[in-house]
């Protein structure tokens, strides 16, 4: 037999069912005549059609199911039919029951799931640092939070930890002699986000900052008392023009800040 038709069951998408036959098939010089894919398979009601349509034709059913009703019904009908049935699915679900004592969820698709979650994260991570401190800004109107604020008040960070949630963020330093961008008008006021702290609070830190590239802090207007103090009376009132919420992190850690953003934004 050089052909063979490959019937593919699975209560999700069958990616996995069609991955590893293929890897199988791989192994023989002959190739599928067809490939005959059964989606959302979520009921023992389809599986006479699948068999009756496979017991016709030189076949093999690869399933990966995880609800043990309908993969006991594909089993007993194509044993019957004499059609070979393999399942990937049900010998590791059965021994894992078995160490873990305990039942398997049996909710199709969860792995699926797994891996949108995860390239749902890498999306927002890669978004995170195209739009880091002002950059992409033509990007603004697709970011799930935009978030202004200061020098040193620590908008990468937050940008990055809520990034690793799945939500896209952006970051844009206020500084009053530039211009924020006119993306900004484009962002609905629901998705700002402004950072403040205390003038003390920031002084110490670009101090440390000035200290740490090697410069000496009194030697810069970057940490000056009336520089800081003009910095943030003039960003506080950016921020409330904006109708952005403003969120205070003197002495606060980015996990609080960020916990209380994302309760927002997965309450939309």
């Amino acid at each position: 037999m050089d052909t063979l038709n490959l019937f593919i069951v699975s209560d999700s998408t069958g990616e996995t069912a069609e991955h590893v036959a293929l890897a199988a098939i791989s192994q023989f010089d002959t190739d599928f005549s067809k490939i005959i894919r059964y989606r959302y398979v979520e009921g023992p009601g389809r599986i006479d059609e699948i068999v009756s349509r496979a017991s016709t034709v030189p076949s093999i059913i690869i399933c990966t199911l995880v609800d043990r009703q309908i993969r006991s019904a594909l089993a007993q009908n194509s044993a019957r039919a004499g059609v070979p049935c393999v399942d990937l699915l049900g010998p590791i679900v059965d021994a894992l029951e078995e160490r873990l004592e305990r039942p398997p969820l049996q909710s199709p698709g969860l792995l699926r799931k797994l891996d949108e979650d995860y390239f749902k994260k890498i999306k927002a991570v890669e978004f995170a640092i195209q739009c880091d401190d002002g950059r992409g800004t033509e990007s603004l109107p697709d970011a799930d939070v935009v978030i202004l604020g200061v020098s040193r008040t620590g908008k990468t960070p937050l940008s990055m930890y809520i990034a690793n949630k799945g939500f896209k963020a952006a970051n844009i330093p206020l500084i009053p002699e530039v211009d924020p961008p006119e993306a900004i008008k484009d962002v609905p006021s629901s998705k700002l986000v402004g950072l403040i702290i205390s003038a003390e609070r920031l002084i110490q830190i670009r101090q440390e900052r000035l200290r740490l590239l090697g410069l000496e802090p009194s030697a810069s207007a970057y940490a000056s008392r009336d520089r800081v103090d003009r910095e943030i009376q003039a960003a506080v009132s950016y921020l409330k023009s904006l109708g952005a919420r403003i969120y205070d992190v003197t002495d606060r850690a980015v996990e609080e800040t960020a916990q209380e953003i994302l309760d927002v934004l997965r309450a939309r």
